[in-house]
Formats: structure tokens, sequence, C-alpha cells
């Protein structure tokens, strides 16, 4: 084609193209995933082996500050390299980290690692056989990394302070379901993302409305109490000593471990670890960063609730910010919700179903939406009755029309009759119509409706004989006489009756001179 219109290819142009746009491609999915590498059990034996230390990892409870550590390894995911340039993804062990590695649910830290020859962009950080391996790419293309290097570690603390009271949300989403739903929940796994908290827990049914809502209460009653948050590293038999301490079911912790409390001194609790007062608290073992006062939460929303398997629900929540949009998003639909309850019914219907929708599927308290669904239940009532109403004078137009035509049709001496009756969709209607005057005038007969909103056209036909044909007039050849001009098609009817549709209701008044051309030619 390029060649007809004088023009020429760049051939070895375009497939560079391609390949620039597949690497981007495949690079925004690296990073959209949290990149690629893996190191496996051989790789931290040969660093063991090599005298390389474990990656000391206390700087990621120190916040907004940047931290000056050595490069001790280089890894592509395949070998060690001395030195690595830009171009690919690799994967950097320092001596000391300030980015916190995914583990225990909490997802891994971003930013950056900047050295004398470039800026190292992270985009992963997971831990291996205690070996942080930080997984990047350099920044703007060019860069070089060698083992020894000093580089600046530069987490993105941003991105960590919305992670953080999620993490500490659910610590207190934890403490809240024991609180309402008994001492049988146990954590059973979580997921704690900027954006979200996950907290899976054992529960042999559904959480009520009522109890996710005294849920959602004792979280934020927490917030708004400014508990702050206590963090100390202990021995584990010590831990394990406090009273009420929870704990994942199974997990492997290091021993000294931390514990995480809320509201209460950890070195209180120490003391005296017997006391029935600590099952009034939030204490866990855990390793995750969290927020200094419960009160930089700000808010708390139950999102959802359901089960993910046998005796195992899941809960989603957001915090913060996201607490707020998810409260005002559910403020806004209530309010749409009594606004509708003024509309008119021919209004009310489209509207209560498309509210429905849009509560459905919209990111909301569970205990708002629940609320909001309670208040569309009469509404949609009210949408049935009308519904049923219209209906029932649907019907009652379409026979009175066609009755009427049926008996002026027998007053000219005619055996058929059409009618058009304006019932918009209503099949029903018109079914109605073409029995009661097969049943009571004893002529055949075709009822005609439209839909001008769809632009479609509706058609039943009918004819006395339950065999289909009568006096010379097939049913079926009848009906699909009449839709031809209405781009229509026609089922196979049964009992005399057959109906059908067609997509071009501007031409029903064609069909109608059709249909009685037919059976006038057909009926004599």
């Amino acid at each position: 084609m390029a060649e007809e219109r004088g023009l020429t290819v760049d051939v070895e142009g375009f497939d560079k193209a391609m390949d620039d746009a597949r690497e981007r491609s495949r690079t925004a999915q690296i990073k959209q995933t949290g990149g690629a590498i893996v190191m496996d059990a051989a790789a931290t034996a040969l660093l063991h082996n090599r005298g390389v230390p474990t990656t000391d990892d206390k700087s990621k409870f120190v916040l907004f500050q940047d931290h000056e550590s050595t490069i001790e390894a280089i890894y592509t995911g395949k070998e060690f390299l001395e030195t690595a340039v830009a171009g690919n993804e690799f994967g950097v062990v320092l001596y000391s980290t300030s980015f916190y590695a995914e583990q225990g649910g909490q997802i891994f830290d971003t930013g950056s690692l900047e050295g004398p020859s470039g800026k190292f962009e992270v985009y992963n950080v997971q831990l291996y056989g205690g070996f942080i391996l930080h997984i990047g790419s350099f920044v703007g293309g060019t860069g070089i990394f060698s083992v020894g290097d000093k580089v600046v570690c530069k987490v993105d603390y941003q991105r960590r302070s919305l992670i953080a009271p999620n993490h500490t949300c659910t610590h207190m989403l934890n403490f809240a379901l024991r609180e309402v739903l008994g001492n049988h929940v146990d954590q059973k796994g979580s997921v704690v993302l900027p954006e979200k908290l996950r907290f899976d827990f054992s529960h042999g049914k559904p959480v009520q409305p009522d109890e996710l809502k005294r849920i959602e209460d004792i979280v934020n009653d927490q917030i708004k109490a400014e508990l702050a948050v206590f963090a100390e590293d202990v021995t584990l038999a010590d831990a394990k000593r406090i009273k009420g301490l929870r704990a994942v079911f199974g997990e492997v912790y290091p021993d000294p471990v931390r514990v995480v409390a809320i509201g209460k001194n950890v070195e209180d609790l120490l003391k005296d670890p017997d006391n029935e007062e600590w099952l009034s608290y939030s204490a866990e073992l855990c390793g995750g960063t969290h927020i200094s006062n419960t009160k930089e939460a700000k808010a708390f929303a139950l999102i959802s609730e359901e089960a993910i398997a046998k005796g195992i629900r899941r809960m989603t929540a957001v915090t913060s910010d996201g607490a707020f949009e998810a409260i005002e998003m559910a403020c806004s639909l209530k309010q749409e919700v009594i606004d509708a309850s003024n509309l008119e019914a021919i209004m009310l219907e489209k509207k209560v179903a498309s509210l429905r929708s849009r509560v459905d599927a919209a990111p909301i308290p569970a205990v708002m939406k629940n609320d909001i669904r309670q208040m569309i239940s009469p509404l949609q009532e009210e949408v049935r009755k009308a519904q049923k109403k219209i209906a029932e004078q649907n019907v009652q137009k379409a026979i009175k029309c066609t009755i009427e035509k049926a008996e002026a049709a027998l007053s000219d001496g005619k055996s058929f009759c059409i009618s058009h009756v304006g019932v918009g969709s209503d099949v029903v209607a018109l079914r109605e119509a073409a029995t009661k005057v097969i049943q009571q005038k004893g002529i055949s007969v075709m009822v005609f409706s439209v839909d001008e909103a769809a632009n479609k056209a509706f058609v039943y036909a009918g004819v006395p004989d339950k065999e289909g044909k009568w006096k010379g007039l097939e049913v079926l050849e009848w009906l699909t006489v009449a839709l031809g001009p209405l781009k229509g098609r026609c089922g196979k009817g049964k009992a005399g009756l057959a109906q059908g549709q067609g997509t071009d209701a501007s031409k029903v008044e064609e069909a109608i001179g059709l249909a009685t051309e037919f059976a006038s030619l057909k009926l004599g």
C-alpha cells in the first residue's frame, strides 16, 4: 500500500520502535509486580561462604532520615557481579538498610539508592535468608554500582506514611474482632498496602451488620483516644508470658522478638505479664512499621467482609484520607437515595436500578452500604407496585383497543383485525389482547406496539385454530410478512399464537399495510 502511494517504509526504525515499546511494557510490568529477581538457597549460601554479613535493618524503624550504607553484593537473579551498569534490572545487598523488606503481610518499601555514579530506583525489597535484596534499575539510563561503593538509602517515606497506619489498624482490628466475636478468632493472614489493609481470620459465619458497626466503632474509638503505640525488642520467652499477647499461629518468630502494644508501654506489660488488665489492650508480636500514635490513622472504615474458605472470613478496610473519602462517597449516595424518594414512578425505576448497581460496586463502609440498601428497598417496592399497575393498565388498554378493532372488522365482514396499541415493549399485554380477540370474537388478529426509545417494534399474531392455520391464513407466514419492513424475526409459535420483534420501528405503518394485504389475500 505504501509503495502504491510512492512511500517507503523504515522497517529497521519500525522494528526498533517496537522493541523499545516492548521493553517499556516489560519494565512497567516488572515495576507493577515489584520486580522479578529471586535469591534462592544456593545464592544465600554463596554469600555466607564469601563472608558477607546478613543485612542490618534496624534503621527501618527510623523515619524521615536518609541512611548511609555499603554495597556488599550485586545479584542479577542468575549470578553475582562485582559491577553493574545501567540497562538491566538487578538486586543490591547492603551492609545495612532503612528499607523495609516485604514480610509479615506488610508490603515492601520503595525509594532509591544514590551513589556517586548514579541513582538506582528501588521498586521491590525482599528478604532471603537474612539478606535484604533491593531490586530495581538505574534512573535515566546511566549509572554504575560496584561492590564496596557507598550509597545513601532514600526511602519513599510519603508512601510509608500511608502503609504505617494501615498496619497499626490491622492490630486494632484484630483486637476489636475478639472483643466483638469472641476469643475463638485467630488471625489467618493479612496484607498491608498503601491504599488498604486486608485481614483474614477464623470465624464460622458471616459477621452481621451490627457486629461490623461495633468492630468499626472500637477501632475508631481507639483512634480518637490518641493512644500511644509502643514497640520493644524482648526475648521470645518473656513476650509469650504477656497476658493476651496475639501472634499468628504457625508463624516462626525470631528471638529476640519485637512486641507492639497500643495504649500501654511494653515495659509495663513485662513487669506484670499475668495481669488480666492486659486483655483490654492490643499487644502483638510484629516486626512491621507502625505509627507512633493512633491519632495518625485519622479514621477507619470497614469496606467489605466475606468468606474465603470454610471457617475463614476476610475483611478489607481503609484508613486516613481513604476512610474519609469512603464515608463521603457513602453520604453522597445516601443523599441521592433521599432525593430519589421524591421522584415520580416513571423516573424512579431507572434511578433505583442505577443506585442499586452503584451502591453494590462502591468502595464505601460496609455498615453504611447496608443502611443505604435498606433505604433503597422501599423504593424498589414502590417501583414494583408501579410496574404492576402499569402492566395492568397496559393489558386493559391493549384488550380494549384490539377488541374495538375486531368488532369494527366483523361489522365490515372481515375475518381478521390488526391493532396498533401504545404499550411499549409489554409483550404480555399484546398476547392478552390477541388471546381475548380469538376467544371472544373468533377471528385472526395481529397486534403491534412500538418502543420508541429503543426503536423496536413488537408484534403478536394469532389465529383461532391452535394448529396455526385458519381458512388459508398461516400465522407464522403472516407474521413473517409483517416483520419484513421492521427488520425483525419471529419464533416458532404455539397454539395458534406467535410473536416477533423488529429493529426498525419507523416502518410499523408499512408493516401494518403489508399484513393487511396478506391477510385479505389469504382470507378473501
